[in-house]
């Protein structure tokens, strides 16, 4: 795998983790809104494709 896109789906993959975590968090303390929820699942979704447009790239996927 390149440098450049090893280290991207790395950063892709923080960041989706990091969402989660976010999400979680809000959905525990009953403080989302339907629209903050359907916002961030829909950025981690953006960020998972993101991931998946690297790995077939690389020929991983």
């Amino acid at each position: 795998m390149e440098e450049r896109n090893l280290e991207l789906a790395k950063k892709e993959i923080e960041e989706a983790l990091k969402l989660v975590e976010d999400m979680e968090f809000v959905l525990n303390e009953e403080k989302a809104s339907e629209s903050m929820i359907k916002e961030k699942f829909n950025f981690l979704s953006k960020k998972v494709q993101d991931l998946e447009n690297i790995l077939k790239l690389e020929g991983i996927l």
